[in-house]
Order: C-alpha cells, then structure tokens, then sequence
C-alpha cells in the first residue's frame, strides 16, 4: 500500500471519497472519459492515493490489471492517467501518464474479461509486442517492453490474457482513452467455443 494510504483505513477512505469499482452500469461517464494527464510536481500524492486504491481493488478482484478508469472517486472530476499494471516475476507497477511506444506484430484474437464490464467475455484483437514508458511514483521515467518482436499470430482464439501481460498493457491504456473491450470486441459465449 502506498505511503500516503496507510495513514488511513481503506473502509475509510472508500466512504469519505466514493471510491468503488466503476462499471459501465453504474459510472459509464467515468469509464468512457478519457483520462486525463496528471503534474507529476503538484499532483504526485494523488497518484500515490490511487496506486493504493487500485493495489486493494486488484487483490480483491484478483484482477490482473487496473486503471483509474476502473476506480471512481470523488478526487478529480475525471479518472487520472494511471495504471497498476504485472511486471516480471508478479510484481506490480503504477505507471504515471503511460504512452505506447510501439505495437508490433500481427493481430491475434484473444479473449477478455473485465472488473467495468459485469458479466461479459469478448473477443478482442491485441498485438503480441508493446513498449510503453511512463513514470514511477518517485518521478522517475521508465520504459517497459513486452511480449515478443517475433511473435506471429495464431489462427484461433486465445482462451486468456492472464498470462499475457503485453495484452493487459494494451487492455489498460484502452481504458485510458474511455474505451472498453465492450467497443472494440465482439461478445464470445465461453460455452460454445469448448463445444
């Protein structure tokens, strides 16, 4: 939990800032706002807030990724760029106004899941290769790169993400720019693809 949570119990924070998991249902104008770019100088504790909140989200949901389009609170007016995204060895980051770098690769369908989206699996096309870059809570700029340059694409549906970080990446940053897999995939009944 980040520094600046720890000060207060998160039951606590939930109330005083209506921090919750935000879905398409409940806080659709949340999820679909595109998230906007935070000051690292004067806005740092904010994202320090938020690195905490989406850490008890994702344990709670075993979610393999977060942005802070997934979380309402009543903080900013709209979500912050941010997301809680795996690194090496299941370890997690907070990476502060994200960019991809570069995509590269062919498109390979995959199937998803989402915390936004109750009760929906989809089909979504994702790049095997992404180089990202952002900022650290210490301020510190980074780039991460994931996935594989020499990836072809597969012929059939990938059944998960959850082992393909370079598919949350993208996943995450779309939620960033208010899109979710709702807009860009096609709905998939698990059920029938086993048949």
């Amino acid at each position: 939990m980040s520094k600046s949570m720890q000060a207060i119990p998160v039951r606590e924070f939930q109330e005083k800032y209506d921090v919750r998991l935000a879905t398409i249902v409940d806080d659709n104008d949340w999820v679909k706002t595109l998230a906007r770019e935070i000051d690292l100088d004067s806005e740092l504790d904010l994202a320090g807030l938020l690195d905490g909140i989406m850490r008890h989200f994702r344990e709670k949901h075993l979610f393999v990724g977060v942005s802070s389009n997934n979380i309402y609170w009543n903080l900013t007016p709209t979500p912050i760029r941010q997301i809680l995204i795996p690194t090496e060895k299941r370890r997690y980051i907070s990476l502060i106004n994200p960019k991809i770098l570069k995509l590269a690769g062919k498109d390979i369908p995959c199937v998803e899941a989402c915390g936004s989206i109750p009760r929906g699996n989809y089909l979504v096309k994702r790049k095997p290769y992404v180089l990202i870059s952002g900022y650290t809570l210490e301020k510190e700029y980074i780039e991460l790169e994931y996935g594989s340059k020499r990836h072809a694409g597969g012929e059939g549906p990938v059944m998960t993400t959850f082992r393909n970080k370079e598919w949350i990446i993208q996943h995450e940053m779309d939620h960033l720019q208010g899109i979710t897999i709702k807009d860009i995939g096609t709905p998939v009944d698990l059920k029938r693809l086993f048949l």
